[in-house]
């Protein structure tokens, strides 16, 4: 028989709580890394760059956290056909986008791999010749470039529309102006594309596998110069490439505070210290209004089921981070766009996300959506239609949402059918 004295049980016990203090510990570093953005995978391609600013360290930068009222705050939007029948069992369709289930029109009977608004117009990447056109209010296509793109990853749009870059599986780019029917290859590992408000100069990532030369980098085309901004080492995952409208603010960095919060860094060109912004939530990306001085965004959050919450903030100045209101919407940015008048925002809202769907969008694939407008002066979020093709209830899923430059009309492109649809506001 084994006899164990008190030294030994000691020890056992001893032995116990380290075991229990080191899987805690490993579980809590596995939770963390799972709240957060982990990086870019990096290329073979290798730039020297001469030195230039750092990325700020958390708490050096100031702001303000007010969360206001919003609107509905779930992974599901209440929204059923059955709302939409009056009290005879008519099915009601309207064709002004009012509430109800609307009517929406088919652009072009083609598939598309882009678009983007253009003046009254849009441009898109034909999906069936692989060019260029422009689409006018009055149906007619114009040939933008006689130039085919075939096997284009993504596109990035100057805001004029006349300028583009290409991204290609292979990670080659390329630029190419429409006006001038120039063409220049930018370097391979450059991703997150991003045109300054007059077209001049591009910003992107530059990432490899060496995080010594990972930076964020402003091209300015027309005199082949590049202008190191910020030294990215291993942090390029949480770095989003977004040009201010005012040119001052180059890219966002949002580092997370805690598991459920996270502080954004406005970077600039010349390593201004700007106010910073402080957020609920982790997995933070934001869009301009067009004015510039605000910041739509949204961030994944627990208590929102780990699903997109949608937000705004100033974004200006000695302003940014104030007005940080939640608008109750539970979408990504990628699915909202501003009207011209600064203070009306339009989002394609999923009718259901499954929890998690904020870090794996791939869950919300079968989720049809619906359409809300946000008044930013009130804070309110309104349905505006269920958007059908006929009264058969067609389902639309958005890939990208524009409005029209007179704000009478909203163009979506559809992720299912890849065609182009516009519905009347008014």
């Amino acid at each position: 028989m084994i006899n164990l004295s008190e030294l030994d049980y000691k020890k056992i016990i001893l032995a116990i709580l380290i075991l229990i203090v080191t899987l805690g510990l490993l579980f809590g570093l596995v939770w963390l890394f799972f709240l957060r953005d982990n990086g870019v995978e990096p290329t073979e391609q290798v730039v020297t760059v001469t030195p230039g600013g750092t990325l700020p360290i958390s708490g050096s930068g100031d702001g303000v956290n007010v969360v206001g009222p919003g609107g509905r705050l779930t992974g599901e939007t209440p929204v059923t056909v059955d709302d939409f029948y009056d009290a005879d069992g008519n099915l009601r369709l309207a064709e002004i986008a009012n509430g109800s289930i609307t009517v929406v029109n088919s652009l072009l009977d083609e598939v598309v791999s882009d678009i983007n608004a253009s003046g009254v117009g849009l441009s898109f990447l034909s999906g069936e010749d692989n060019k260029f056109y422009y689409l006018g209010s009055d149906g007619k296509k114009i040939l933008l470039s006689q130039e085919a793109f075939p096997f284009v990853d993504e596109v990035v749009w100057s805001n004029d529309s006349n300028k583009i870059v290409l991204s290609y599986p292979d990670g080659s780019n390329i630029y190419y102006d429409f006006t001038k029917n120039k063409k220049v290859s930018l370097p391979a590992g450059a991703e997150n594309f991003s045109f300054d408000s007059n077209s001049d100069n591009i910003a992107y990532k530059f990432v490899n596998n060496t995080s010594e030369n990972n930076w964020l980098v402003v091209t300015d085309i027309q005199n082949n110069q590049m202008l190191p901004v910020e030294h990215l080492g291993d942090n390029g995952g949480s770095v989003q490439v977004s040009w201010s409208p005012n040119n001052q603010v180059v890219a966002l960095y949002h580092e997370a505070t805690g598991l459920a919060s996270e502080e954004v860094f406005f970077l600039g060109l010349n390593d201004e210290n700007f106010r910073s912004l402080k957020v609920n939530g982790s997995n933070f990306k934001g869009i301009w209004s067009p004015g510039g001085d605000r910041i739509l965004y949204h961030v994944i959050n627990p208590d929102n089921n780990y699903n997109p919450l949608l937000a705004i903030a100033d974004a200006n100045g000695d302003n940014i981070g104030n007005h940080n209101f939640i608008l109750g919407l539970t979408t990504w940015v990628d699915k909202c766009t501003f009207a011209s008048d600064n203070t009306t925002v339009y989002c394609a809202v999923p009718v259901n996300l499954p929890t998690g769907a904020g870090m794996y969008p791939e869950l919300v694939n079968k989720s049809e959506d619906v359409f809300y407008k946000i008044d930013l002066v009130t804070g309110v979020s309104t349905l505006i239609a269920y958007p059908v093709l006929s009264a058969e209830l067609d389902k639309f899923q958005v890939n990208k949402l524009l409005v029209s430059e007179d704000g009478t009309k909203l163009y979506f492109w559809d992720n299912w059918t890849e065609k182009i649809y516009s519905m009347r506001l008014r």
